[in-house]
């Protein structure tokens, strides 16, 4: 009985391509290789029309000019963005120590002294009554505050509130028992500057408050 054998050198090779990694776009130098070839394998009697491969040569240019074009945009947004927020980062840290003011609601009310907010008050202004809330948005206390004008100011809190981060609200009714409009602000001074999620955060207290949010930076206390 003749049993098959394998010869050594006789063994035959197959090489799979896979389809994902063949390329779907061509660069400027597989362009080229691909010109000559067509060049170099073109029917002597009958050659590519110069004015068709002209016109080709062109569009390649075109494109290749808008990919460095888009390239080089690119590069100028990435400094700009760096840029920017370098400069962000140095303002922060020069607000250390400084009194702000920014957008939002809450305030922290001390144990000695009295607490301020800033708020915008609408036309004409009225009667305000101010409203303390908890995290849960729990009333935690209520105090009539009287008459306030209209116009952006800062309104100084009765000292009995108890000590402690609230969230507030101020309602304010004009003459013929309309409600004002008001805008509420959070101000206090910033005691540190950490980065989360992208953006730079203000430390003002318990509080963290976006830098982007900003809105007032109170001038320096005057050096004794």
């Amino acid at each position: 009985m003749i049993s098959p054998t394998t010869s050594p050198g006789l063994f035959l090779t197959t090489t799979m391509t896979d389809p994902r990694t063949v390329k779907k776009s061509l660069d400027k130098d597989a362009f080229l290789q691909l010109l000559v070839t067509q060049l170099q394998n073109q029917d002597p009697m009958n050659p590519s029309d110069a004015s068709e491969m002209a016109a080709q040569l062109a569009q390649f240019s075109s494109v290749e000019q808008l990919t460095q074009l888009n390239d080089a945009v690119a590069s100028q947004e990435l400094s700009l963005r760096e840029a920017t927020l370098l400069s962000k980062t140095s303002l922060a840290a020069s607000l250390i120590g400084r009194s702000v003011v920014t957008e939002g609601d809450d305030v922290v009310v001390p144990t000695s002294g009295q607490a301020q907010v800033r708020v915008n008050v609408g036309t004409g202004g009225g009667t305000a009554t101010l409203r303390l809330l908890d995290s849960s948005g729990n009333e935690v206390a209520s105090r009539d505050l009287g008459s306030v004008a209209g116009g952006l100011q800062t309104l100084t809190l009765p000292g009995d509130l108890p000590a402690g981060t609230y969230r507030y609200e101020l309602k304010v009714t004009g003459a013929k028992g309309a409600e004002v409009p008001v805008v509420t602000f959070t101000m206090g001074t910033v005691d540190g500057v950490s980065f989360k999620n992208g953006q730079i955060v203000l430390r003002i207290g318990s509080l963290e408050v976006p830098m982007d949010d900003l809105s007032e930076i109170e001038p320096k206390p005057a050096q004794p």
